[in-house]
């Protein structure tokens, strides 16, 4: 376990990323929120502070799961980048000579990197998340005081907590979803000559223009839609014709009352238990068992 925790922390220590970009990212979001005004994508007509307290409430979580989606969406891109990097960069500079040298298995090896982006990852992020609420949370209401208009809810405990159990939910969600993508992708970096991007994306898209082509269908391009967006399901509200509700509403006491009517908790165990995420657990399996082999058999110098 402790070797297993050692080639974790050395994949903390060679990307940096992992940790800067967040940091990054809540620096801007709070400047940003700090300097201007943002666009909530309502018309506002009604004063804040006229929302009943429950409905302030609900609303600020709303505001906290809008930054918790944008740190999610960074530390996903940061993964991709990482995935396709984790098995080739060895084969690259030659390091895997080194590292193959040492009393360390390739499912050791590879089960660290895929616990570093499937895991660790969206950990950092949930983290991240956090963090971001309280900093932006705070400076928000220091802002409003300041100008004399009212502070708002933004650090109330109950605000807080259901804005980091919104932050968690997703960390859950987005391992097990993304769990089959991670493993595809380090497939693709245990097996490309060189250009580990090119060989991670274009197959899938190869695959869905040849479908399109030849069988006019979409069937790929739908799988990898949903692969890569599905997430939004778990959270995503959605009209009686199937299509995302765009949260069209008059006012921000309306907000708070359509928010107030959601079971986001029956809504998550409900994504939890949809056979697709699990089929996506085993194809995970399948594709990080590919991943060991390739590592262990590819000649490690090209």
């Amino acid at each position: 376990m402790n070797r297993f925790l050692w080639l974790v922390r050395r994949e903390v220590a060679e990307h940096r990323a992992i940790w800067i970009a967040p940091a990054i990212v809540i620096g801007c979001l709070f400047l940003l929120l700090m300097l201007a005004r943002a666009h909530l994508g309502f018309d506002v007509n009604a004063s804040f502070a006229d929302v009943p307290r429950d409905g302030q409430i609900r609303l600020h979580m709303l505001a906290y799961a809008m930054v918790t989606a944008i740190i999610f969406l960074v530390m996903g891109t940061v993964g991709f980048f990482y995935c396709i990097d984790a098995l080739y960069a060895d084969r690259a500079d030659r390091s895997v000579l080194f590292w193959k040298s040492l009393p360390l298995s390739d499912a050791e090896t590879v089960l660290s990197k895929f616990a570093t982006a499937a895991v660790l990852i969206p950990l950092v992020a949930t983290a991240g998340a956090v963090i971001a609420h309280l900093a932006i949370g705070g400076g928000l209401m220091a802002k409003f005081a300041l100008s004399g208009h009212y502070p708002g809810l933004w650090l109330h405990p109950h605000a807080i907590a259901g804005g980091a159990a919104m932050a968690l939910a997703t960390c859950v969600v987005a391992v097990l979803w993304y769990a089959p993508v991670v493993s595809y992708l380090m497939l693709a970096s245990a097996w490309a000559p060189r250009a580990p991007f090119l060989w991670a994306v274009l197959p899938p898209v190869a695959a869905a223009v040849l479908e399109a082509v030849v069988l006019r269908t979409s069937y790929v391009r739908d799988l990898v839609m949903e692969r890569l967006f599905g997430l939004y399901a778990a959270f995503g509200e959605r009209r009686p014709d199937g299509q995302p509700d765009r949260g069209d509403v008059n006012g921000l006491a309306e907000l708070a009352e359509r928010l107030g009517e959601v079971d986001w908790q029956a809504r998550v165990l409900e994504f939890l238990r949809a056979p697709d995420l699990w089929a996506g657990v085993v194809v995970a399996a399948l594709l990080l068992a590919a991943a060991m082999w390739v590592r262990r058999y590819r000649d490690e110098t090209s």
